[in-house]
């Protein structure tokens, strides 16, 4: 009985991947992006640890050239823009620019709506260990 548990999840958890996968270029085609552009203001958004190009990359397992040309058409679409980094003048900060992403964020708001009402079904309990499982397959890729 387990077994069929465990194949359930791990079917869920691919369809999953696929509708975020193509849910998140449809949105970054909208905004005229890259799903690579709209997934950096993700990890920036979300990670207050990525702050420069090289954690970027890091973070992302993507080559620093590629990050740059992501950032470049990021910073030329307004989304964000490099500063100097007070703690280390050979290196640039990168800002998100919160009244330009607004709007990207917004359009997310049916997905966060989505999950709200989901998640009312389930006890704290149950959060916390659905929530357990999903930081623990966070980096399988």
């Amino acid at each position: 009985m387990a077994s069929s548990h465990a194949e359930r999840i791990q079917r869920a958890f691919q369809v999953s991947l696929v509708n975020a996968v193509l849910g998140n270029d449809r949105i970054a085609k909208e905004a005229g992006l890259m799903v690579t552009d709209t997934q950096a203001l993700h990890l920036l958004m979300l990670r207050d640890d990525i702050r420069n190009a090289k954690q970027l990359s890091d973070a992302t397992g993507i080559s620093t050239s590629t990050v740059s040309r992501t950032i470049d058409r990021l910073e030329r679409a307004g989304y964000l823009r490099r500063v100097p980094d007070p703690a280390d003048r050979r290196s640039a900060r990168l800002e998100l620019d919160v009244t330009k992403v607004r709007p990207l964020v917004d359009r997310y708001a049916e997905y966060v709506s989505h999950l709200e009402k989901v998640n009312a079904d389930y006890t704290d309990d149950q959060l916390d260990l659905i929530a357990g499982y999903l930081e623990k397959t966070n980096n399988l890729f």
